[in-house]
């Protein structure tokens, strides 16, 4: 991750700290608060509000992932009434805001690590509370051009989107595919939610070739953050036989899988993908693979997995010939399910430790969770992994299930199975460090789980979530 940069608080952020506050002190004062959570007082409230400022603050420390996650193992333990839950999560969410980098407010060759000069992105700002695009150039071994991109989805401001292109730090094959690159893109959606007054259900991500690659990736292992993604002229990553490369003229025989943790997670995002048949740059077998793929989750959960293959021909290696701006626009009409009733979660950096409700302190590449909401306060979850050369697959796997009102009637006793095992049953108490670890890290206001489970799920022997049930 790259070194955070310092930011400044504006007299217009401490005025609304300032109303923020007053509407904590309005909550603590109501009769309910004080009869679920008696006595609340302005002590409580400091104190509540001390975390959240913390927290905030952590961003900006040398490690601070580290130091944020110190801070939410602290508040686990701090209870949070009802009735606070609102006005807290405001409080946080302005305080997040607040701490840490943000980014230049437009144009060309900024660099968000600017000392370094690492980092280097270009923005088009959009309408005010509108979506946020992130637009992936191509390249490969020594190439790579953040313009390029930005010439091609920079007017995507039309539809309201505020456009970050990034430019790839370390220009290799298949750049976005790798680690740094990919957390790269998220601190700049985290810094664009600090600079911009940005619609987090309007999150976006698009690109060509290159970046088509990591539209694919990016896009399917944080797919609880994304409304749409358009890969063009891209690919989920091929798993070849050995001595074989992705090519045009190669056999589909040749092609013995897709990387993980992608494919899967996409049950909720819709994905426009554009790919022509002769094209030499990047073959197109990938995205026939891919496509299928989806294809077989579409009939195995009616109603999900939505995406569209303009699949042409003669087009070679070149962007569509109507452009991007019916892409676009279709981009503009999606938004992010943020409450979903069923989630599939294939992991793979062991960074990323939530998707949706679904939570892990330390996953390990290819272990996937099915979740589903039952209805009558029951969630039922299945977890598998896939055996790697060199690991020894665990007996059962941890798991984290973040509750929310949404889901599930917080008041009553929720019941978490597995098959015929109960996991869990009881009535689950509301927490700050619950809000920290969702609406807090997001920034995001809409995006609430006040209460959290640990589980272990007993691990099923693996199979592809595309293969139809045994």
């Amino acid at each position: 991750m790259l070194p955070r940069m310092l930011s400044r608080t504006s007299p217009c952020a401490r005025a609304a700290a300032g109303v923020v506050l007053a509407a904590l002190v309005a909550a603590v004062a109501t009769p309910r608060a004080r009869a679920q959570d008696a006595p609340l007082d302005r002590e409580r409230l400091k104190h509540l509000t001390a975390v959240c400022d913390e927290f905030a603050r952590a961003a900006e420390a040398a490690e601070p992932d580290a130091a944020m996650r110190a801070v939410e193992q602290r508040a686990a333990t701090i209870g949070i009434d009802t009735a606070l839950v609102a006005p807290v999560v405001a409080k946080l969410v302005e305080l997040r805001r607040e701490h840490g980098p943000t980014l230049k407010p437009k144009g060309q060759a900024w660099f968000y690590d600017e000392k370094a000069r690492r980092g280097l992105y270009m923005v088009a700002k959009g309408k005010k509370g509108g979506g946020l695009l992130l637009a992936l150039h191509g390249g490969g071994e020594g190439q790579g051009d953040a313009g390029s991109a930005h010439g091609i989805w920079s007017t995507a401001t039309a539809q309201g989107f505020t456009v970050v292109s990034p430019e790839v730090m370390k220009k290799v094959s298949s750049a976005w595919n790798e680690e740094a690159e990919e957390r790269f893109v998220l601190d700049l959606v985290d810094a664009a939610q600090r600079t911009f007054e940005i619609d987090p259900l309007r999150i976006c991500i698009a690109g060509h070739s290159m970046g088509g690659d990591g539209s694919w990736m990016i896009g399917g292992r944080n797919a609880d953050l994304f409304a749409a993604a358009s890969p063009l002229a891209g690919s989920v990553m091929p798993y070849m036989r050995p001595g074989t490369l992705n090519r045009l003229e190669t056999p589909l025989a040749d092609y013995q899988g897709l990387m993980e943790g992608v494919l899967p997670n996409l049950m909720h995002v819709p994905y426009h993908i554009h790919h022509s048949d002769d094209d030499r740059n990047e073959a197109v077998h990938p995205d026939d693979i891919a496509t299928g793929l989806l294809g077989r989750l579409q009939k195995l959960f009616p109603g999900r997995y939505v995406f569209t293959y303009d699949r042409v021909k003669g087009n070679g290696h070149a962007l569509p010939t109507d452009g991007v701006k019916p892409i676009v626009k279709w981009m503009a009409e999606q938004r992010r399910v943020t409450y979903p009733e069923e989630v599939v979660w294939e992991t793979w950096w062991p960074w990323k430790r939530r998707m949706y409700w679904l939570g892990c302190d330390a996953p390990l590449p290819a272990w996937r969770f099915h979740a589903r909401v039952l209805g009558e306060n029951r969630i039922d979850v299945v977890a598998t992994s896939k055996p790697q050369p060199g690991r020894t697959e665990p007996k059962t796997l941890p798991l984290r299930v973040y509750l929310a009102p949404e889901l599930v009637d917080l008041d009553q006793p929720v019941k978490i199975t597995s098959g015929d095992d109960v996991l869990f049953e009881g009535v689950v108490s509301r927490s700050l460090g619950a809000l920290l670890e969702t609406a807090g890290r997001r920034m995001d206001p809409t995006d609430v789980y006040p209460a959290y489970v640990d589980v272990t799920v007993p691990r099923r022997m693996w199979s592809d979530l595309w293969d139809p049930p045994k």
